[in-house]
């Protein structure tokens, strides 16, 4: 007995369009650099280097995840001579990672009608004549929850500073993204700040955005 199932199709193209990136070489990043200059005096630059993203099938193999290690340094520095003085610092370094269509609440397939109504036999004979031609022409029901895309922040360091440099360096730090039913981007991140008597000041710096 050959059951039609058109919706089946959407399925299918979702599997394909969707599957993981082949694996590749790792990506350079250029690196990157950003200062500021406080009230009290200090100048203070937050800095991101020897960057690069290896995007790789996901282990599970599964259409709407995608998987990458990514190795970076994110380094902060304090000059000049404030009028006030540094009493704490602290440096971060992490991801930011972008999903377009955001499909992690999932989906529901089900069957509507009478499936036994909707038998149909090609050379108009009874139910107990049921030959090659004999077919049900169901169409189920499949409904997917699309939400928006999102941007979510991961740390992969956190460091205090006690002086007036300091560096967190990561090889191979893995990331993922679940969930997602378009393109994946990704950009590194790092953020230096520092507390004084008068005030707080912090400088924010950004890597390229690449696909994974």
């Amino acid at each position: 007995m050959r059951i039609l199932f058109r919706s089946a199709v959407v399925a299918a193209s979702l599997v394909v369009v969707t599957a993981g990136v082949a694996h590749a070489d790792p990506v350079p990043i250029a690196d990157v650099s950003q200062s500021a200059d406080t009230d009290d005096g200090w100048h203070v630059t937050a800095s991101l280097s020897k960057m690069t993203v290896n995007s790789v099938p996901n282990m599970a193999a599964t259409a709407l995840t995608r998987e990458a290690f990514v190795t970076g340094e994110a380094s902060a520095k304090i000059d000049g001579s404030g009028k006030s003085a540094v009493n704490s610092g602290e440096l971060i370094l992490g991801v930011q990672l972008g999903c377009q269509v955001d499909l992690s609440q999932g989906g529901n397939f089900s069957l509507g009608g009478d499936i036994g109504a909707g038998v149909n036999i090609g050379n108009g004979v009874g139910l107990g004549g049921l030959g090659p031609s004999a077919y049900a022409d169901i169409d189920p029901s499949i409904s997917i929850n699309i939400l928006p895309g999102n941007i979510t922040t991961m740390g992969l360091g956190k460091k205090a500073l006690k002086g007036r440099n300091g560096e967190i360096t990561v090889h191979d730090a893995h990331i993922k993204v679940d969930g997602c039913g378009g393109p994946v981007v990704m950009r590194f991140f790092s953020y230096a700040g520092i507390s004084t008597d008068n005030g707080d000041d912090s400088v924010n710096t950004y890597g390229d955005i690449l696909n994974i």
